[in-house]
């Protein structure tokens, strides 16, 4: 909590660390990193008392094929959410120009699973079931690694 009594906006929904610079697509509570995130969808997340469906199993597209054109979704409307934790130009460079992760986007298979989880309606089932992935795992560790990097160097 703030000085003033008010919830601190931006500790970590599961762990209650402070300084959680992620919010949860689905209800927007701030959360610090990928495991957190799980057990705060799989625990207390709001979109987990809608019924659930199950996503419909896509077919990875061939190479050769445009990507289907990606459904709006609410998160991606808002310009800027109220603690400014949309991701800034210098942080997609970072994870552009970062050797390791370009590495693991060789992998064709985990190239697929983030496509599909771009290209569907339900990103958020998606996601969950990527995250039983230990390779998709692996790589999204290694993105929000860079980008505490990246807030760490321009704290100094």
């Amino acid at each position: 909590t703030t000085s003033m009594g008010a919830p601190d906006r931006t500790e970590c929904v599961t762990c209650k660390a402070t300084g959680s610079k992620y919010k949860c697509p689905a209800c927007r509570l701030p959360y610090c990193s990928v495991a957190c995130c799980r057990e705060h969808k799989e625990k207390s997340c709001a979109s987990k008392k809608e019924p659930e469906e199950k996503p419909p199993k896509e077919e990875p597209s061939a190479a050769t094929e445009a990507p289907p054109p990606r459904p709006k979704r609410s998160f991606e409307e808002d310009a800027e959410d109220e603690d400014g934790a949309r991701l800034r130009r210098k942080h997609l460079l970072a994870v552009a120009s970062s050797e390791e992760i370009r590495e693991c986007l060789r992998d064709e298979r985990l190239v697929n699973t983030v496509a599909r989880i771009d290209s569907t309606a339900r990103a958020e089932q998606a996601l969950d079931a990527a995250c039983e992935d230990p390779a998709f795992r692996e790589f999204t560790e290694k993105i929000l690694n860079k980008l505490e990097e990246v807030e760490a160097a321009s704290k100094r």
